[in-house]
């Protein structure tokens, strides 16, 4: 939350012409729910059974097709138990976008239906309780510029080339 994953995914996705795909969105159309009604409805567990399931299906959906996709992840996606074997075991290199937490607290202070984001001090022991999850990325590029510039470096760092018929970016976006 505030990292920039669907700026930057979907800046960098067009820039690569691959697919981008949003599993928020992806969890928020299986459901026929939004996130926070998921939350209400049915709890966490509920949510990151969907949450799983829907991963599956797009990772599954890329491999089948020789698709080369972005794929935003929610922040709490790659904390889950096994999902950075996973997506290891699938091929998916995991870019992971930092910032600092304050400027993440800045941006997220006046996003609305994010139903684990309650105030500073929760927010601030959600990214304590995720970060070292998040440390087992396999790359981490700075998110806190410019969106085009982001985008720049991830390039630049040569994370990913244009052409690929069957890769995958999962970028991680901390703390939603």
């Amino acid at each position: 939350m505030g990292s920039g994953k669907t700026t930057v995914g979907t800046l960098l996705a067009r820039q690569l012409a691959w697919r981008f795909v949003d599993l928020d969105e992806r969890i928020e159309q299986s459901a026929g729910l939004a996130i926070p009604q998921i939350f209400e409805r049915f709890g966490e567990p509920a949510f990151r059974q969907i949450e799983a399931d829907q991963l599956r299906a797009a990772l599954g959906r890329a491999a089948e097709l020789k698709e080369a996709t972005v794929l935003a992840l929610g922040g709490g996606t790659y904390a889950q138990p096994g999902c950075p074997e996973f997506l290891r075991n699938a091929g998916a290199p995991v870019l992971w976008l930092d910032s600092p937490i304050e400027l993440l607290l800045s941006r997220c202070t006046t996003m609305t239906g994010r139903p684990l984001f309650r105030d500073e001090a929760s927010f601030r022991a959600l990214h304590a309780q995720r970060l070292p999850s998040y440390q087992l990325a396999d790359f981490c590029v700075d998110s806190s510029g410019d969106p085009t510039q982001v985008v720049t470096e991830i390039l630049r760092r040569g994370i990913v080339a244009a052409g690929g018929s069957e890769a995958h970016l999962v970028v991680e976006k901390p703390n939603s």
